[in-house]
């Protein structure tokens, strides 16, 4: 199972990537017009799950971390020199692992 992994002013939190790629893959379905079971929605969540940075890149400049927050598990209280303003812009504190 993959997993973004992100740090946070709160600490670490890790969320499924696969629920990020189906995120992205239902906004371009619907921008589209192709239905949640076409190729294009399979090929779209492929993308990401092979390609982290698609994933990465997506909740960045796509979404909040309040979006994610309820689907995030903390992972431990690792608390890095971010604030709360910055850690959600840059890619730094973000990293694709597997779990």
């Amino acid at each position: 199972m993959k997993v973004i992994r992100i740090n946070t002013p709160e600490g670490q939190f890790e969320i499924d990537l696969e629920t990020v790629a189906e995120d992205r893959a239902e906004y371009y379905a619907e921008k589209n017009n192709h239905s949640t079971d076409s190729m294009e929605w399979m090929q779209d969540i492929d993308d990401v799950m092979d390609s982290g940075y698609e994933g990465i890149d997506w909740i960045i400049n796509n979404s909040d971390w309040e979006d994610w927050e309820p689907l995030a598990n903390k992972i431990n209280d690792e608390v890095h020199d971010l604030t709360d303003e910055d850690f959600w812009s840059s890619s730094d504190n973000f990293e694709i692992t597997d779990i």
